[in-house]
């Protein structure tokens, strides 16, 4: 399994594309905050310049910072769709060039493979999210702050947005490795990952709106409990800046489930698979 991880460690070095996308990774932040700032300007400029209003764009300002963070536990975010699409693209190549047959062919165990492959893709994504919040740490804290939260606070967003962020990622790599060994095809691995990260949440986060509209459960406290339930939606809930352990709890139980039985269901699909 160490002489497949330095091979393809060896070739994910070299590859054009993982350090182009990590380099956009790492901008997101920048990008975001900037795109914020943007708007907060143009509603500042159009509107009254009362202190009432002032106060609010201030305090959407202080939110910048915590409001970044807590966008990396959804899935289909660019800090997750990036390194997602960069594993896709990188190691379904090696099925695609007749790589992964030879090493069949060579009498390399199938687990030592699949484990290999896995590490991988975890490990880039890891890298992609380690290089968005470096960002959003150097970067954006010192120019916007935590805004009032104290240090003990802001100590628990960031392991809690980073904790979040890397199981996203980890059921989002999860994802490719069972389709780039279930079906083999370049194209499967890419787009299926892609469409189940980008989609899902989406059909989640919409049908769940149009129940709470329906049956009048907005701002209920039933309905809060209710939905901190629902897998995929429930990311949508999380702030950074007032963390709810519980939440946090059920995010990551959903997390790791889901990335438990891709990764289970791509090793023994594999292991099943002809090849030769």
């Amino acid at each position: 399994m160490i002489n497949v991880l330095r091979l393809e460690f060896f070739r994910l070095k070299k590859s054009k594309l993982f350090w182009i996308l990590l380099g956009v990774t790492a901008l997101l932040p920048v990008i975001s905050a900037l795109a914020t700032t943007l708007i907060l300007s143009v509603i500042d400029a159009i509107t009254s310049s009362g202190s009432e209003m002032s106060g609010a764009l201030e305090q959407f300002r202080s939110a910048v910072t915590t409001s970044i963070m807590s966008s990396l536990g959804m899935i289909g975010y660019g800090a997750t769709l990036l390194p997602l699409i960069t594993a896709s693209v990188v190691l379904s190549k090696e099925f695609a060039d007749g790589t992964m047959r030879n090493a069949i062919l060579a009498n390399k165990k199938r687990s030592e493979l699949y484990f290999a492959y896995v590490t991988v893709a975890f490990t880039v994504g890891a890298a992609y999210m380690s290089a968005f919040m470096m960002t959003s740490l150097i970067i954006i804290a010192p120019i916007y702050g935590f805004g009032d939260l104290t240090a003990g606070q802001i100590v628990s967003a960031i392991f809690c947005s980073l904790a979040l962020g890397l199981l996203s990622i980890a059921f989002a790599q999860s994802c490719v490795c069972m389709f780039l060994f279930a079906v083999r095809k370049q194209w499967a691995t890419i787009l299926f990952p892609i469409l189940i990260t980008l989609l899902v949440p989406d059909i989640m986060q919409t049908a769940i709106i149009l129940i709470t509209t329906i049956l009048g459960f907005q701002g209920d406290t039933l309905s809060y409990t209710a939905m901190s339930w629902i897998p995929f939606y429930n990311a949508s809930l999380f702030n950074a800046g007032a963390i709810d352990g519980a939440l946090v709890g059920k995010i990551a139980l959903y997390d790791l489930l889901f990335t438990a039985v891709f990764t289970v269901s791509g090793y023994f699909t594999f292991e099943k698979a002809d090849l030769k």
